[in-house]
């Protein structure tokens, strides 16, 4: 995605009890409709309380438990590996789930600072980025997978425990509070969050929001997110889930001033991928 700037569109629903013009009620807060695809790995359909501009306003969300899975940031540049479509990331690398590894420049490095083990992805860190995607600890005390905050945790001493450690943009911080500005600008979104269990949430919407009233829209929702972080926007915006079960891909389109429409039916080629992967005594 263009890094250029985020979104906003008003949508308000009244009921009016009396009167001559009564509008119509607002949509009520999802249910919890969980379809346990295996120990650990869930799937959920959402419809947004608020609806987008175009598409089905559905929000997908791949419920992960750490206890069973593991994730990983897999770069295409330090594999030496071209660009791949999220479903070919799956295939090739036997994942169980994939989701956009952030926003990436022009030679595939993630926009922010990045490192998985000893290998620097991106060295520069982005002082707006407040979100860090650690997984993979050397001490069992700490979560496998969270999402450090500047204003709850000392990043700096806590990732030096983590193998992996990917900087973005913070969508929900640390006390549960929507961090985005509003702006005019919508479009489909990637995203990542932490459940108050400590699952990892990957969350796609094809509809477009802007990144606010998107954020608004996951609140209200029976998702139990305590943490979140921006991935992806417009038609590169992918996620894929391959199990037994189920064989899915959610691509992304609608972005503004790029790609304002809801056409894009093919997932876009990408550098970085977050991939999941069951652990190994939980192989089948």
């Amino acid at each position: 995605m263009r890094w250029n700037g985020l979104a906003l569109i008003a949508a308000c629903a009244a009921f009016v009890q009396s009167g001559p013009l009564a509008l119509a009620e607002p949509a009520p807060v999802a249910q919890a409709e969980w379809q346990a695809l295996e120990p650990g790995l869930d799937l959920g359909e959402f419809k947004a309380p608020s609806p987008a501009i175009a598409g089905d306003s559905t929000i997908t969300v791949v419920r992960i438990e750490p206890a069973h899975f593991k994730l990983d940031v897999l770069s295409g540049r330090a594999m030496n590996l071209p660009r791949l479509t999220i479903d070919a990331w799956t295939n090739q690398q036997q994942l169980v789930a994939a989701i956009n590894a952030g926003m990436f420049e022009p030679d595939g490095r993630p926009t922010g600072y990045s490192r998985v083990g000893s290998v620097t992805l991106n060295p520069n860190r982005k002082p707006r980025y407040e979100a860090f995607l650690a997984l993979d600890p050397d001490d069992p005390k700490l979560p496998a997978a969270t999402i450090l905050d500047p204003e709850c945790d000392d990043v700096k001493a806590l990732e030096t425990h983590y193998r992996v450690v990917l900087q973005s943009i913070r969508m929900i911080d640390c006390k549960g509070v929507n961090r985005w500005q509003k702006s005019p600008r919508i479009w489909s979104t990637a995203a990542l969050a932490i459940d108050d269990h400590g699952r990892v949430l990957l969350i796609h919407a094809r509809s477009p929001w802007n990144v606010h009233d998107f954020i608004e829209n996951l609140l209200k929702l029976p998702l139990g997110i305590r943490r979140a972080m921006y991935l992806e926007g417009g038609p590169e915006a992918s996620l894929s889930l391959q199990t037994q079960s189920l064989s899915s891909i959610r691509t992304g389109s609608y972005e503004t001033d790029f790609n304002e429409n809801d056409a894009n039916a093919s997932p876009w080629p990408l550098p970085n991928v977050i991939g999941v992967r069951r652990l190994v005594r939980n192989a089948q």
